[in-house]
């Protein structure tokens, strides 16, 4: 590992909480505890020959199921209720820090509440005004009987969505009400990025920040060996004595992982295989995934990845951040990686790279693995369009950019391809020789300026070259589910200044673009309200224009933010008028219907 800035710890005397879950949540009964600095009972494990015990959690769910917003396209169809959707996948980043757990000897295992009580849907907290909060996954009984039976000395709770922080929370207080003396560790997206809150506003004991494959295990030496040391572990979080949050070091460290430098096995060993053995994948056999119809009626589905991280940087965006600069794998682990998922009875598979596209020619050398493991794909994790969009217009284009432009690093692979002879078309091509059905094309806005004043390249607005790019897709028999983001809220230029508000005339010509590409043979447009994510450049700024609570504010579908041009409802509206116009009434009915895209590849 190596860290990225300084090794000094930080501390924060008296944190104060300003954003948390909904107030209509029953009170945690195990808040404010000092951290504990060790198990108990992993070390009296230890001591007697046995593996300290580890239980990595997804909590179960909630989503919000509220009325539709009066005047909206979703009344005049005559749907009176909105329900976000729900959402869940493998759990492929406890996959990971599990692997580099049990490799250094300690007993793993992996519950996936969502999936493995997909079906139990209740009514969980009455939020007002006809809102609730709807769980689905296992109950507290039943995620009682599993910790109970394992008996962890430490668990480990996901948390990738902060719409989902409250849940996270609330299995840590159930962790403590068995018994205090678990230890409990949260990691993810949301904890990570929020860790100066989390820490006071949970009965969590740590927080791991930002990549955790190493960081994880490391924390859990220190808890179970006799001269363990947290303050030597770098990249967590915990509660002093004194109340105080202390993070061991300023920046966290990420894998340096170089396949053209490091062997296979030097690579194996900062990033062991996911073990899919560690699942039940009965629990992923349904016929619709997170991206809508599967392709295979048998076996099951599976998130994977074949790189990691991104370098584009965007404000919204907390992938910089929490996954680290864009790192390849390389071939040779990929190839294993899709061998050993193939024994676990995997049949297709979820691409859920951050950015599967930063070079090319990898990416095509990736398809080609996926076609010799017979594994039909869904890529996920969103397609960079502007790197589409500049191998589309090509040469004559590139050298039409400006000097600053054309220097950007995130086009730097994509020039080099082109320098090869690399085309949109031959890439496109190769995703579908290569087994893709369904492509989800990270298309965001219409608008340049707000684009380029959230850090992302303006080739997204693109709107002729987006759309022969499109019809390039669905010529492959690739469908293409565009995303779109509404609401931009951008910090000033210079300090005093006016921020960037996206108005309302703006977000039309997105709803307008969106329309066009369906045109060009898009089959779904999807679009998201932005949304202040902890962590993000954004964050800092837009959190002063948040107007709702963790549980029914932060799911993308809803809107966070008001202001002075806008309303939390009006962005709302908005969604639900793309929606309906892009998509059609009977597209948008079934959706509802499903609770996912319905994709029919």
């Amino acid at each position: 590992m190596t860290r990225t800035a300084s090794h000094a710890p930080v501390l924060i005397e008296r944190p104060s909480v300003k954003f948390s879950s909904a107030p209509q949540r029953p009170s945690l009964r195990h808040l404010g505890n000092p951290s504990l600095r060790t198990s108990s009972s992993g070390t009296r494990r230890r001591a007697h020959g046995e593996s300290p015990r580890v239980l990595l959690l997804v909590p179960s769910y909630t989503r919000v199921v509220e009325p539709s917003p009066q005047r909206s396209s979703f009344r005049a169809l005559g749907l009176d209720t909105f329900e976000v959707m729900k959402r869940a996948g493998t759990p492929i980043g406890l996959l990971r820090i599990a692997a580099n757990a049990r490799l250094s000897g300690f007993e793993v295992r992996i519950v996936d509440s969502p999936f493995a009580g997909w079906e139990q849907e209740r009514r969980h907290v009455d939020l007002g005004s006809g809102s609730s909060l709807v769980r689905y996954g296992l109950d507290d009984a039943q995620l009682r009987a599993l910790i109970e039976e394992f008996d962890p000395d430490v668990v480990g709770v996901q948390c990738i969505y902060t719409v989902q922080w409250g849940n996270a929370r609330a299995l840590a207080d159930l962790v403590k009400d068995i018994d205090p003396e678990i230890v409990t560790v949260t990691g993810g997206a949301h904890p990570s990025g929020d860790w100066q809150y989390a820490v006071p506003d949970s009965p969590f004991d740590y927080v791991v920040i930002n990549e955790a494959d190493q960081t994880f295990t490391a924390l859990l030496h220190a808890l179970t060996e006799a001269d363990g040391d947290i303050d030597a572990v770098p990249g967590i979080a915990y509660r002093r004595a004194d109340g105080a949050v202390v993070r061991t070091t300023a920046m966290s460290p990420y894998m340096r992982i170089l396949p053209k430098r490091q062997g296979l096995d030097q690579r194996l060993g900062m990033m062991p295989l996911p073990d899919f053995g560690m699942l039940d994948m009965r629990q992923y056999e349904q016929g619709y995934h997170s991206s809508g119809k599967r392709v295979r009626d048998h076996g099951s589905w599976a998130q994977i990845f074949s790189t990691i991280g991104c370098n584009v940087g965007c404000d919204f965006c907390y992938i910089p951040m929490v996954n680290g600069p864009w790192r390849a794998l390389g071939t040779d682990w990929f190839d294993l990686h899709l061998g050993e998922i193939r024994k676990h009875g995997v049949t297709e598979v979820l691409i859920e790279d951050d950015h599967l596209l930063h070079d090319p020619l990898y990416a095509m050398e990736i398809c080609k693995l996926l076609r010799k493991h017979d594994l039909p794909w869904v890529e996920e994790g969103g397609l960079s369009l502007f790197n589409l969009v500049l191998l589309h217009l090509g040469s004559e284009f590139a050298d039409s950019m400006d000097e600053a432009e054309r220097r950007n690093p995130n086009f730097r692979n994509v020039l080099a391809a082109m320098r090869a002879g690399l085309t949109c078309r031959d890439l496109i091509k190769a995703m579908a020789d290569g087994g893709c059905y369904s492509v989800y094309l990270a298309v965001e806005s219409a608008n340049e300026d707000s684009l380029v004043e959230s850090g992302k390249p303006r080739l997204n607005s693109f709107q002729k070259a987006t759309g022969d790019i499109v019809e390039m897709f669905t010529e492959y028999g690739i469908q293409v589910t565009g995303g779109f983001m509404l609401g931009f809220v951008n910090p000033p230029e210079q300090p005093g200044g006016e921020p960037y508000i996206e108005s309302l005339e703006q977000i039309e010509k997105t709803i307008d673009y969106a329309v066009t590409l369906m045109g060009h043979g898009m089959a779904y447009a999807n679009p998201f309200i932005v949304t202040p994510l902890p962590g993000t450049k954004m964050w800092d700024f837009q959190k002063d224009y948040v107007v709702r609570h963790y549980d029914n504010g932060w799911s993308h579908e809803k809107g966070t933010m008001a202001t002075d041009r806008w309303s939390a409802e009006d962005i709302e509206r908005a969604r639900l008028e793309l929606l309906v116009r892009a998509n059609g009434a009977d597209k948008v009915v079934e959706m509802v219907r499903r609770g996912t895209w319905p994709v029919d590849a």
